[in-house]
């Protein structure tokens, strides 16, 4: 295919409702060249690795699971983060630009795409979407809660958690029959403090690490009315009007009416929560906590 020719040209004779392939695009007479361009241009993207999509098609969970089928054996079986990611929890997938892993396993194979299968799965583990084989968000839940580490594992079980396709209670109740599998232990601690109110990975990753503080139990996702406005807090203490909250989700004239309530409120960057040691903003927290306690002791 010349690559001179219009994009419009060449977006228009692949499918711009569905996903498609790299053979499937070359049977439309797109050679890897045109694909390229067009993934370049922004009029294309790629869903995960050998899957592709009209940049303006709505991203449902039907047509996720089109993408994976196209791209799988017809007896494999979508597990942890892909059956997330189908599912509509994007916690645990990669960060936009990087090639989303496609996990699956299959009768008598491993699994491929990083976790090794070792696991059982039964009749209500798995269910059937757009010709697609994939764990239930419940048991995706429990399988990431055991592999994933522990803040990336508890993101993703609240995102799956508020998919609405489980209860909290029936997690819990699910736990024991994980007993004898890998990570099982660390699937028990994560699963007693699994919230969907999170509203994204940073959010879950900094709960679960202010439960790790000297710190007291705090209210996910708490709404604070502060001169008339209405405040969401990460996580927040109502006695103690002390809280945390993600810079890109709060305003300065939000701060300044927290303040003037008697709220202290810290702010953090989710790049800082994510990717610096956990230990460093943990005492930050209490010493703010502290400060807190003095002041209205004050």
């Amino acid at each position: 295919m010349d690559q001179t020719l219009p994009l419009s040209t060449l977006e228009s004779r692949l499918p711009l409702d569905r996903p498609f392939t790299r053979a499937m695009a070359r049977g439309s007479g797109v050679e890897r060249p045109a694909l390229e361009r067009m993934l370049r241009e922004g009029s294309v993207r790629r869903l995960l690795r050998g899957a592709y999509v009209a940049a303006s098609t709505p991203e449902t969970t039907e047509l996720r699971a089109t993408a994976v089928a196209l791209v799988v054996r017809r007896e494999a079986i979508a597990v942890d983060r892909t059956a997330a990611w189908v599912h509509g929890d994007d916690a645990a997938t990669p960060s936009t630009g990087e090639v989303r892993p496609v996990e699956v396993i299959a009768p008598g194979r491993s699994a491929r795409g990083g976790f090794a299968s070792g696991r059982q799965l039964s009749g209500h583990d798995v269910e059937h979407l757009a010709g697609l084989r994939l764990t239930t968000p419940l048991r995706t839940a429990l399988d990431l809660g055991r592999l994933l580490p522990p803040g990336l594992a508890l993101g993703a079980m609240d995102g799956l958690l508020g998919t609405g396709r489980f209860t909290h209670v029936q997690l819990l109740a699910e736990v024991p029959r994980m007993a004898g599998h890998r990570g099982v232990g660390q699937l028990r601690v994560l699963a007693a403090q699994v919230d969907a109110r999170s509203s994204g990975l940073a959010e879950s990753a900094l709960r679960l690490h202010w439960h790790r503080a000297q710190l007291p139990t705090a209210v996910p996702g708490m709404p604070v009315c502060a001169a008339g406005r209405l405040v969401r807090l990460s996580l927040g203490v109502e006695r103690r009007q002390f809280g945390a909250v993600l810079a890109n989700q709060v305003s300065a004239d939000d701060l300044v009416a927290l303040q003037g309530a008697g709220w202290r409120v810290v702010v953090l960057s989710a790049e800082r929560v994510l990717r610096t040691p956990a230990e460093a903003w943990m005492r930050h927290l209490e010493r703010e906590f502290h400060q807190q306690l003095l002041t209205q002791a004050g």
